[in-house]
């Protein structure tokens, strides 16, 4: 699920070290921020459009299960952590939109700007709840990819890198050839009819 962060009119679109540096400095004084987001990635746990409050939180802190904030190379995402790998002395986070069957790109933990601890819709602050029940298949195929990720991960962080790219690209062109298929269902180009 992207958050919405306000960007300048002549500066760049988005500065993910800039927001770090900031986020950094604002652990000093704070102790939590908001953020509006945008997309479904989430599913009913952090709807399309909400507010988030997120809790700065310390480098070692995380669990799995908990949804972090945290920045990629070109925005800001809120998602599902599911598990965690130390490769060569680096700790990477692998994390996981509850609607979605594809773990995202790994992220090194300095790149977490914090825990979402509640969420808002209309103005009534209610804390995250747990990931919505998936029948087992879903379950299997998510555990195997983040698993698969994970293993790479430990032994080429840049090949697990490449591995998750072409996993989230089929994901989405399956995605893509689905909803092809339902639309011409739904307008009777179904199988035997001419086109």
């Amino acid at each position: 699920m992207k958050v919405n962060l306000p960007i300048a009119a002549d500066g760049p679109a988005f500065d993910g070290e800039r927001l770090l540096a900031v986020s950094s400095l604002l652990r000093n004084g704070s102790r939590e921020f908001e953020f509006l987001l945008q997309g479904t990635s989430m599913g009913g746990v952090l709807p399309d459009g909400s507010r988030i409050r997120v809790r700065f939180a310390e480098k070692g802190a995380f669990k799995a299960g908990q949804v972090l904030t945290y920045v990629t190379e070109d925005r800001v995402l809120a998602h599902r952590l599911v598990r965690f790998v130390r490769s060569r002395n680096n700790l990477y986070l692998i994390t996981r939109g509850d609607a979605t069957v594809c773990c995202d790109l790994p992220v090194l933990e300095s790149s977490v700007l914090g825990v979402v601890e509640e969420f808002s819709t209309a103005d009534e602050w209610q804390p995250v709840g747990p990931p919505a029940k998936r029948w087992f298949g879903f379950r299997l195929l998510a555990l195997a990819i983040s698993s698969l990720i994970g293993s790479l991960l430990r032994v080429n962080p840049s090949c697990a890198v490449w591995v998750a790219r072409r996993i989230i690209a089929i994901h989405k062109m399956s995605g893509k050839v689905t909803g092809f298929l339902k639309r011409n269902a739904t307008h009777g180009l179904g199988a035997g009819s001419a086109v």
